[in-house]
């Protein structure tokens, strides 16, 4: 399944809204239930109310009965009565609805009250009409019924009716699911507010090592090292993942390509250029004086250049090593004066040709060192310092050899380098003047090579202004003897 940073992220936002949508479903069906218990208790309240006024108003009509002396205004009040307590049976029975048991004891009590006041209406009745002879026999009867439904009444429970109300409204549980709620809210306000924490700490902690990932993969691309392993998903920083491995994929293929191109040029062309300057050589040595000047210059033109184009592949190829990590050392005690000696005889004709001197001042300091490389450095620094010396000009070494470092520098009297450039001069195909490589010659490769042969060795290499003109190019070896 693929899913975005965005899914994501409403992935990690709905954990706690579920859980909060669960709690309030909780606290929703907790008030249901409160208003459920609040709306019984009430109903109970009501019945007790009720039953309360019924048996008042029946001790009255007892009271009532027993003082009746004949037919007025006292028998209309009690009619009047009845009729209010069958209203209120009526209203009983409303609020027992739910109850069967209680409803149907509620609506018996109700038979037994409209009967009562069918007899006193039949009564009333017969007054009105004459019939009755004998008001306080008549009287005397309906009493005697009347007693008889007040103690059906009784016996149908309505006592009991207001007895059971009152143990219901003893039961009340509302303060307990109150007490609930709230133990709910609590428990679900701080169980969001720790899953919030805890997903939003899941899910940085996620994005920040996946970031991290990704950005120490850039920076191995830049640096050309081992990317590490491609992180899984297929969201936006997956993605970009992906493309770094691929780039880095689609670069080792480049460079392999490129290896394989440099090898076969400087194959191809070292060659066929050794052949020319070995002719070149055999001419001169063999005509000899037989040549003018111009076909002398012309041969030395050809020499020049093929040493200069040989030097070109030669510096090809040792970045090309650099750069894939195939390039070795291979260190042996010898004498770094040699190796200067070696590279100041490797310049002279150069030294001859632009007519600057050399002065050096050289110590003797043997060093564990690859003597071919240094030598290789130190041509680097001179045939530079010559070809940016004026004519006539000259170039200074300056060696020392203190405890276990050995000191080389080579100082020019050129124009030195800007201070906006010398930041860049031991970068490669780097020179101080765009038109250097076509008026000095060279590629610009020399310094940067110069720069990790040294590191190769575990030395120090750097530049510097020479007053009044001039630049010193140095490096430091350890002698590393003991």
């Amino acid at each position: 399944m693929k899913l975005t940073l965005v899914h994501k992220g409403l992935l990690l936002v709905s954990i706690p809204l579920c859980f909060e949508v669960v709690s309030f479903a909780w606290l929703l069906h907790l008030q249901h239930e409160l208003q459920a218990e609040s709306a019984r208790i009430n109903r109970s309240r009501l019945i007790g109310d009720m039953v309360a006024k019924v048996t008042s108003q029946i001790l009255l009509l007892e009271d009532a009965f027993e003082h009746f002396q004949g037919p007025g205004p006292a028998m209309n009040q009690v009619h009047e009565s009845m009729k209010a307590m069958a209203e209120d049976f009526v209203i009983l029975s409303k609020l027992t609805e739910n109850d069967a048991s209680m409803h149907k004891d509620v609506l018996r009590c109700r038979d037994e009250m409209v009967a009562a006041l069918d007899d006193l209406s039949q009564m009333r009745r017969l007054i009105a009409s004459g019939e009755l002879e004998n008001f306080k026999q008549a009287s005397k009867a309906f009493r005697a019924r009347f007693t008889e439904h007040l103690r059906k009444i009784g016996s149908y429970g309505l006592w009991q009716l207001a007895s059971r109300s009152a143990r219901e409204i003893d039961t009340d549980k509302s303060a307990a699911i109150r007490e609930q709620a709230e133990l709910i809210l609590k428990i679900a306000l701080s169980a969001s507010v720790v899953i919030g924490l805890c997903s939003a700490g899941i899910y940085t902690k996620y994005l920040s090592l996946r970031l991290q990932n990704v950005s120490d993969n850039a920076t191995r691309l830049g640096q050309r090292k081992p990317l590490l392993p491609q992180i899984s998903g297929e969201d936006e920083i997956g993605r970009v993942d992906k493309a770094l491995h691929e780039a880095d994929q689609l670069i080792d293929e480049l460079q392999q390509a490129r290896a394989e191109i440099i090898g076969m040029v400087s194959h191809d062309i070292r060659s066929p250029l050794t052949t020319i300057k070995c002719i070149g050589d055999l001419l001169t040595t063999e005509l000899g004086d037989k040549l003018d000047d111009d076909s002398r210059r012309q041969l030395q033109n050809i020499e020049s250049n093929c040493d200069r184009i040989l030097a070109i592949s030669k510096d090809l190829l040792d970045i090309q090593k650099l750069e894939s990590g195939t390039m070795i050392i291979e260190t042996s005690k010898c004498d770094v004066q040699d190796c200067v000696t070696a590279a100041i005889t490797a310049t002279e004709g150069l030294r001859q040709s632009r007519g600057v001197e050399i002065k050096a001042n050289l110590v003797p300091a043997p060093a564990l060192i690859d003597p071919i490389r240094i030598e290789q450095v130190v041509t680097n620094f001179l045939s530079n310092a010559i070809k940016y010396s004026p004519r006539r000009g000259v170039v200074t070494i300056e060696m020392t050899c203190e405890d276990n470092w050995v000191y080389l520098s080579v100082s020019d009297q050129g124009k030195g380098i800007p201070q906006h450039l010398r930041k860049d001069v031991f970068a490669r195909f780097k020179q101080v003047d765009a038109d250097d490589s076509r008026i000095k010659g060279g590629t610009g490769l020399g310094l940067a090579i110069s720069k990790a042969l040294i590191e190769m060795h575990e030395g120090k290499i750097g530049m510097e202004s020479v007053s009044p003109n001039g630049s010193r190019f140095y490096f430091t070896l350890p002698r590393n003897l003991s």
